[in-house]
């Protein structure tokens, strides 16, 4: 008996045809399933069709029912339109009044940037406005006011009154020679000539002198877009802003300053406050020159010009004030509105009207 195992016999003879790797055939195709022809017939197909257009016609009108109740229904009009009154300083009513042409619409379809569009156009004082639909009837407004960043003095000066023209004072002495004339018991039934059109509008008045201009002063605060507001009180915490020049009052809510040259200032504060290192209490706007005057905390005044970039006039400042000792003297202002130049005056000297 040999000592080596017996090798086991194969289980395969290894061929070079492939074909017990090819993937067995699939299964006879079922057969279709029979259709609703062909299992009802003709009737049964006409049922089936005719179901499902029933139910697609329902459906349909549900849809349209639905959307006409609640579009024309008056249980979703809007009866009432209320401004939140968190902030007591805005005039609520005021802004309820000119929304009132949205009352009787339906609240579900009614679009929100209708409000925001009326209040945005006719009370620029506030920077954005929140509306909430309260279901079934009612829009409820949140609105956000400017910030309020100084304290307002406006100065104006009334134009002088012009003098009538020749014609005017000729019509109202052949008035007055009329009415010498006439019966004194029947003058007052006569006009009086001096309530003439330009008589009153105070052209000019009795004695013929025409009357002087005058100036009033108006005390307010200022918004960050240059609205003026009347209706709160002073803030001691903030800056003054003068604004001089003007040739009419200002109205409460009215631009006292335009938005555009208020950016220009609060820029120029705060680039001033960074490159000097100077708290800024008083700013001079002059309506006429188109520049402004920056009053600092120890009393320095800068004058730079609102047509140019404040960065450029004040980095001359920032360059030459320590390093030419110009912190050491009483100066009354410094001026940068000339191009490459800085020109400063001392206090008490030829150039200081205030002396004078």
């Amino acid at each position: 008996m040999p000592f080596w195992k017996r090798k086991p016999k194969r289980l395969y003879v290894p061929v070079k045809s492939s074909w017990y790797t090819r993937p067995r055939r699939k299964g006879a195709v079922k057969t279709r399933n029979a259709t609703v022809l062909e299992k009802r017939g003709m009737m049964g197909f006409v049922k089936e069709v005719a179901n499902k257009s029933a139910f697609w016609v329902v459906s349909i009108l549900g849809v349209v029912g639905l959307f006409m109740v609640l579009f024309f229904s008056s249980y979703f009009s809007i009866k009432s339109i209320e401004v939140d009154r968190e902030n007591f300083n805005i005039d609520s009513a005021k802004i309820e009044n000119s929304l009132s042409v949205f009352v009787g619409k339906n609240l579900i379809f009614f679009p929100k940037s209708r409000i925001q569009n009326v209040v945005l156009k006719g009370f620029p004082e506030f920077s954005g406005v929140e509306i909430k639909k309260l279901f079934p009837s009612k829009i409820k407004i949140k609105l956000t006011s400017y910030p309020i960043v100084a304290n307002l003095r406006a100065y104006y000066v009334l134009p002088p009154a012009e003098e009538p023209p020749a014609e005017d004072f000729t019509e109202l002495n052949k008035a007055i020679e009329e009415l010498s004339t006439v019966d004194p018991t029947i003058l007052s039934a006569q006009a009086n000539p001096l309530e003439d059109k330009n008589a009153s509008k105070g052209i000019f008045s009795l004695d013929g002198q025409s009357e002087g201009p005058v100036a009033s002063e108006q005390k307010g605060l200022l918004n960050e877009i240059g609205q003026a507001i009347f209706d709160q009180e002073e803030n001691l915490e903030l800056m003054s802003i003068v604004v001089r020049g003007l040739t009419q009052p200002v109205e409460d809510r009215e631009f006292a300053i335009p938005t555009k040259t208020m950016d220009y200032i609060l820029g120029a504060v705060r680039y001033f406050t960074n490159a000097v290192g100077l708290e800024v209490l008083n700013v001079e706007y002059f309506t006429f020159a188109n520049e402004i005057h920056l009053k600092a905390k120890n009393g320095l005044v800068v004058w730079i010009s609102v047509d140019r970039d404040f960065k450029v006039q004040l980095d001359k400042l920032k360059t030459i004030y320590e390093p030419a000792e110009l912190n050491k003297v009483d100066l009354a202002y410094i001026d940068l509105r000339v191009k490459e130049k800085v020109i400063y005056c001392l206090r008490g000297s030829k150039c200081d009207k205030k002396a004078d």
